[in-house]
């Protein structure tokens, strides 16, 4: 039987049906049209959309887009929310920029979206990377795409999903973990070398003490790095936490970590940001603690913050509770890169091998074990979200602790 049209639109024949979907307020109705490759395949779609309609989806989105849909949740709601951090926003942003705007994925219909479109566009980009712009020099470069970078953007879609879904434009979230797979090697390389305890550096005695010797408090100079870093080196901060302390946080030879300084992007429209050093909260709750420092910096803190009233009324400007006590020679938030620099200068100035600043962090921590501390105690002044990360990152001990540690049980060979 030879297929019925009724239409032709754009030089292509079509079946066209029109029903009425709803009705105005003065009671015109609103009519819909719909174009099959004829009547059943009309039909078909007629049958569709009055389903979509009884089960409560916003059929006004049926042709809407993963691309244009992200790009307005991105720019019209995630970046006005109150509840959003800069970070998360920038992260999402990013996703979106580099791995689906203009993407195999960024074309899918959301009301129509199921899984298998993203988990190919996963898999190939896992097999064959990417090629991506490199902003710095306007180059394209070719990176390789690892199973954490392609959950972090799968997660993204879960988020943009979920939105989708509250908004009714679709009912499932084809991006859930029940059902997509990350790609990735789950047995892992077993030649590869395990490098993770390199990761983490730590001072020795000798090179303590060529530390504390020239951070020693010089009265009549400039003591913002010494103070910072001797601070450091009681307290395990990250130096986003360290260089965010306000006055009011330490008291009574306690630490109270509330914020973190960080270079975040201020978004001035979807083509246009900035970057800008702010105070922020932690990325996570258990950053949020209170730390003790031994009594005896006290003094120091104490010469330290008289030093901070003269140079901030030097400044036109107050040192009361709510200023940051690691600023600039004009008051200003320290950028942490500057401050890295200057540490970078100190050890080669002092002839200690150069090490990142995060190497501090270690040596306390680790300071901590091998005096006897117990590990949860030491979570909980790390600000650790759980105590593998502990584990796998502090407890670390120098060859020779492993050797004294071995021959605790050399009596079992000793006939």
């Amino acid at each position: 039987m030879a297929t019925k049209y009724n239409c032709e639109k754009n030089g292509k024949k079509y079946y066209r049906k029109t029903i009425t979907i709803g009705h105005k307020s003065d009671g015109t109705a609103i009519r819909k049209e719909f174009y099959g490759n004829g009547e059943k395949d009309c039909d078909k779609k007629i049958e569709e959309f009055l389903e979509k309609m009884k089960s409560g989806l916003n059929v006004s989105a049926e042709k809407l887009t993963v691309e244009e849909c992200m790009h307005y949740w991105l720019f019209e709601v995630l970046i006005n929310s109150k509840n959003l951090k800069s970070s998360t926003f920038e992260k999402h942003e990013t996703n979106f920029r580099n791995y689906i705007k203009g993407s195999p994925i960024a074309y899918v219909q959301i009301q129509n979206a199921v899984s298998n479109p993203f988990q190919i566009y996963y898999n190939e980009l896992y097999k064959n990377g990417l090629d991506m712009l490199d902003t710095r020099t306007n180059t394209m470069k070719h990176i390789d795409v690892s199973s954490e970078k392609i959950f972090d953007l799968n997660k993204t879609l879960r988020s943009f999903f979920t939105y989708c879904i509250k908004q009714k434009y679709t009912t499932e979230n084809p991006c859930s973990l029940t059902n997509i797979e990350i790609p990735g090697n789950a047995d892992g390389c077993e030649d590869d070398a395990d490098d993770e305890e390199m990761d983490i550096q730590v001072f020795n005695d000798e090179e303590i003490n060529k530390l504390k010797k020239a951070l020693a408090y010089s009265y009549g100079n400039n003591n913002t790095l010494n103070v910072a870093i001797l601070l450091d080196l009681v307290t395990g901060l990250r130096l986003g936490e360290l260089l965010g302390l306000k006055k009011k946080f330490i008291t009574n030879n306690t630490i109270k970590v509330r914020n973190t300084l960080k270079r975040v992007k201020i978004y001035e429209s979807d083509t246009k940001w900035h970057r800008e050093l702010r105070l922020i909260r932690p990325k996570f709750k258990s950053s949020i603690r209170t730390i003790n420092f031994p009594e005896n910096f006290n003094s120091i803190l104490q010469k330290y913050f008289l030093e901070q009233e003269l140079k901030w009324k030097r400044c036109g400007l107050t040192f009361d509770d709510e200023s940051p006590i690691f600023t600039s020679s004009t008051c200003n938030l320290l950028d942490p890169k500057n401050f890295a620099d200057s540490w970078k200068r100190l050890l080669r100035n002092n002839n200690i091998d150069c090490k990142k600043f995060h190497s501090i962090r270690d040596t306390y921590a680790t300071t901590l074990i091998r005096r006897g501390a117990n590990i949860h105690d030491i979570k909980d002044l790390l600000g650790h979200s759980s105590i593998k990360i502990t584990e796998k990152y502090y407890i670390f001990v120098l060859p020779e602790d492993k050797s004294k540690t071995a021959n605790l049980i050399s009596d079992i060979v000793n006939f």
